[in-house]
């Protein structure tokens, strides 16, 4: 298994240049093409809502997308040159999360970033994961380079966690420390003795770590917790989705590791 089509999430951010960067060299390592995606739709609700009683301020909104998409197509000319046969750009003024869904369908991953956004509408990285069909890679503030040298896989018995698992492996299989990590009654500790063996099928050594959770925790924090005392640069869990309610009641895992920007992660629903 590898990765041969990666679609990179390009919404005008900050440092997008670096991110592009990285993206490249991720894309080279496994002789990936990459189609960077680039829509920019405003943080206010001009352009839904005031289209025929405020049209200035509409204008403005455009205009500012329109900024936003020349410079960061200028990142992308920065880093990738003019003519490049293996990088493609596509931009527009549009709600960026849908249209990365539908260009994930064909892609074997997404990668996106958590640097903020210049005036534009973040995509929700973690709902990609959850609603676009594949795994998403999403660089953090700490990241130093594309590569992952130390990683951990968030390991419950689900299937989100075995799809992750797999989807991973091509970078799980470059990695030089890899460990699964359970918590709590969640997970049966022998599963990870079993998780490990089956990576060790695919050429992947990793050790096994069942670490108690914390009273009404719903894992995320025990798992950057045990990821940044082990040194970790990348996290591989599956991204699980929950009701509305219970999601602002208790949070979860997906959005507790989105709402940490420092630490790389991998999600696959």
């Amino acid at each position: 298994m590898t990765f041969r089509d990666i679609i990179v999430d390009a919404t005008p951010r900050d440092d997008l240049v670096q991110f592009l960067e990285y993206a490249r060299d991720l894309a080279a390592g496994f002789d990936a093409r990459l189609k960077a995606g680039c829509f920019a739709w405003p943080r206010t609700s001009a352009l839904r809502t005031a289209l025929a009683s405020n049209p200035l301020s509409v204008l403005e909104d455009t205009r500012n997308m329109d900024a936003a998409l020349a410079a960061a197509q200028d990142a992308f000319l920065q880093v990738f040159g003019s003519g490049s046969k293996t990088a493609e750009w596509i931009s527009g003024v549009a709600e960026p999360a849908s249209l990365l869904r539908h260009h994930l369908l064909t892609a074997d991953m997404l990668v996106t970033s958590s640097a903020p956004p210049v005036d534009c509408v973040l995509p929700n990285a973690g709902e990609l994961a959850i609603h676009g069909g594949g795994p998403v890679l999403r660089f953090g503030q700490a990241a130093k380079s594309r590569g992952f040298s130390n990683a951990v896989i968030g390991w419950k018995d689900a299937p989100q966690a075995r799809r992750a698992l797999h989807d991973a492996l091509p970078l799980l299989q470059r990695a030089q420390v890899v460990t699964v990590v359970g918590a709590g009654d969640e997970v049966d500790p022998s599963s990870l003795g079993d998780v490990a063996a089956h990576l060790k099928r695919h050429d992947v050594t990793a050790a096994v770590n069942h670490i108690p959770a914390t009273a009404g925790s719903t894992g995320a924090a025990d798992l950057l917790a045990e990821a940044r005392r082990l040194g970790a640069d990348l996290i591989v869990t599956g991204a699980f989705g929950r009701g509305p309610l219970a999601q602002r009641v208790w949070g979860g895992m997906t959005s507790g590791l989105q709402n940490d920007a420092e630490l790389s992660w991998l999600m696959s629903h």
